[in-house]
């Protein structure tokens, strides 16, 4: 029960009581001043008939005592009045049953009172006449108290229900900081932090207020702290300083997680080197030499933007590397983009000719040996390097068939979906005591040959031809299949661009909530933390629509580098980090990065998933950490759901 309830009923029930007792003791009081009255009139209205009768000089004539009888019983409520000789014989009677009609029967019963009488003698000179008796029905005394107690029921009933309303007017004003502190509690909870600005003048709640205020700007503060480290962490651990640009160790985690996921879109990994960098350094200057990675640098970056799905990061002093996706474009135009772009650069051209670059491409085929991917970029490096300024080598070791050009890749595309060739793979995400949490899911498609083609290969493409929209409902279309069956662990979707970006695919994703509402199957949604931060707004309304509708939102491939601000207005149930990067991030000497993680997650309510846990040794340590909820190879292999 709500304190305003409890003040509001004890308020209540004291009125009542008050109110109560003095309507009884007033009704009490008014009870027995009007019988004594009824009683006093009784004697009264006796006596003078008695008196009236001895002067009448009438002794036995009955007309005139039936004249007497008459004047007095038809003036008020009478029952009866008798005189009876000293002998004992009745004179004479008259009597009649009075009915009272106003008055009902229940308050009758409830306040009986006795019918009042009065007894005088009765004198014929100095010779006594007999006994009169006059007995007076308490009618009108009943219908007295029963107009009185209408009108107190009704003033009662009116003062109750203006005295609640004062009542509710004042606790709602005086109460009302309470209801703001809950707000800030509940806002606390999702990570927003409200101050309250009016403070009440009420002492106690005052203090309150303020108490709260105090305790909101130093969570505020905490988190702020939290957020810095884990930024400053990313910066240090992942970050070039000259650059700008990831560095190595981030580089090699991401082409790690290339391999092992099954959504991963990256299929080409290109090396970029410049030649004679050291040179220009020892003859030139820094300043030169500094120059030259800048401008690659800045053409990195801006490809980046352009592009959405690439990732750059520079390994070495000399050698900048890009994952890409399979694209419209190959990764050879690609590269040849950028070498026209750096050769054209004004800084460039007033540089003599023996800076310039060459490029290898390889393919990052899944499931396969991180060591033989780096040895087959080195190797077209190598072959590139061979060739002389701005060349470019590509060595594709690819087992799988896949069509040549956008004609033929829409092509195919559009025969696998009239033809049903996709279908669903899911993997389990587990808890350290082996309860599955979800299991996410993944499409793939069968080529001509019978070859499995992950997701990774084909949907960069398929955005490319916005085909997106129409794998997406595939999937949804899928699902919906699978919820048929019977089956206790939720499926984790991992929602695509087209969601957001097209009004048509949004409406799709929201008739499978609907669809799936319906059924057995609970759904867990997720978004990778880049669509999160290119669609903030559409991310926190899906969000919110799948929450309302019982289901779980989530954040895939969360980067500690980029603002963590959006966990405040996303509020997601659980989010997933690369297992290489947790680490990472407790082997460096930057523990308390990983604390600042933990505090932020449990703090508000986030579980915390570590993906591509594919070793026992980086099992092991995760579970020391804390990491109780994990998702890789080792952990559960993906397997045919429909």
């Amino acid at each position: 029960m709500t304190l305003f309830k409890q003040v509001a009923l004890i308020v209540s029930l004291v009125f009542l009581l008050i109110v109560v007792t003095s309507t009884l003791g007033d009704f009490k009081r008014s009870g027995e001043f009007l019988e004594g009255q009824l009683q006093t009139a009784a004697q009264d209205m006796t006596t003078t008939l008695g008196i009236a009768i001895s002067n009448s000089g009438a002794s036995s004539d009955k007309a005139t005592y039936e004249t007497l009888f008459n004047a007095v019983f038809d003036s008020g409520y009478y029952s009866s009045i008798e005189l009876v000789s000293p002998d004992g014989d009745l004179i004479h009677r008259k009597d009649r049953i009075i009915e009272i009609e106003e008055v009902p029967d229940w308050f009758i019963n409830l306040v009986p009172l006795w019918p009042a009488t009065g007894e005088t003698q009765v004198m014929q000179g100095w010779v006594p006449l007999g006994t009169l008796k006059l007995t007076l029905h308490p009618g009108y005394v009943y219908i007295s108290l029963y107009e009185n107690l209408k009108s107190t029921l009704s003033w009662l009933v009116i003062l109750f229900f203006c005295g609640m309303v004062i009542l509710w007017l004042l606790l709602h004003k005086i109460l009302k900081p309470l209801d703001a502190v809950k707000e800030q509690a509940e806002a606390i909870h999702k990570n927003q932090f409200k101050q309250q600005e009016s403070l009440p003048r009420t002492v106690e709640l005052r203090s309150v207020v303020v108490a709260m205020n105090r305790m909101v700007e130093k969570v505020h503060i905490i988190f702020d702290s939290q957020e810095k480290t884990l930024a400053s962490y990313q910066k240090l651990l992942y970050e070039d300083g000259q650059s700008g640009l990831p560095n190595r160790k981030y580089f090699m985690s991401q082409l790690e997680r290339a391999q092992i996921e099954e959504s991963s879109a990256y299929t080409n990994l290109s090396v970029i080197k410049i030649h004679n960098l050291e040179h220009i350094h020892d003859h030139d200057g820094y300043e030169v030499s500094e120059l030259i990675v800048d401008t690659l640098s800045s053409l990195l970056k801006n490809k980046i933007k352009t592009h959405n799905g690439e990732l750059c990061a520079r390994l070495s002093e000399d050698e900048f590397a890009l994952l890409l996706p399979t694209g419209s474009k190959s990764a050879v135009d690609y590269i040849d983009e950028i070498f026209e772009e750096f050769k054209e650069h004004n800084g460039i051209k007033e540089l003599d000719s023996s800076v310039f670059l060459t490029a290898g491409v390889s393919s990052v085929n899944k499931g396969g040996n991180i060591g033989e991917t780096l040895a087959e970029s080195d190797f077209a490096l190598t072959q590139a390097n061979a060739k002389g300024a701005y060349a470019v080598f590509e060595k594709q070791s690819s087992e799988l068939n896949l069509p040549q050009g956008k004609i033929q890749w829409r092509t195919w595309l559009e025969e696998s979906i009239s033809n049903n060739r996709f279908y669903l793979v899911a993997q389990k995400v587990v808890t350290t005591d082996n309860k599955p949490v979800h299991q996410e899911v993944f499409i793939r498609v069968k080529n001509d040959d019978g070859q499995i083609v992950p997701a990774g290969m084909f949907m960069p493409m398929a955005n490319s031809l916005e085909l997106g929209e129409a794998i997406d409902s595939v999937v949804f279309n899928l699902i919906k299949q699978y919820s048929y069956k019977p089956d206790s662990v939720p499926l984790a979707l991992n929602l695509t661009d087209s969601v957001f970006s097209h009004a048509d695919a949004l409406l799709e994703f929201n008739h499978l909530l609907e669809y799936c509402s319906h059924t057995s199957t609970s759904v867990c949604v997720e978004a990778s933390h880049a669509i999160l931060e290119r669609y903030p707004a559409m991310c926190t309304g899906v969000a919110e629509t799948v929450r309302e509708s019982g289901n779980v939102f989530g954040i895939d491939n969360l980067n500690l580098g980029l603002s963590l601000q959006t966990l405040q207005t996303v509020r997601p149930d659980y989010v997933k980090i690369n297992a290489k990067n947790l680490y990472d991030m407790t082997k460096s000497d930057m523990p308390a990065a990983f604390q600042a993680l933990m505090s932020l997650t449990k703090a508000l309510d986030i579980r915390l998933i570590a993906v591509a846990v594919d070793s026992q040794k980086m099992y092991d340590h995760l579970v020391e950490l804390g990491v109780n909820t994990m998702q890789g190879n080792l952990i559960a292999e993906a397997e045919e759901l429909l």
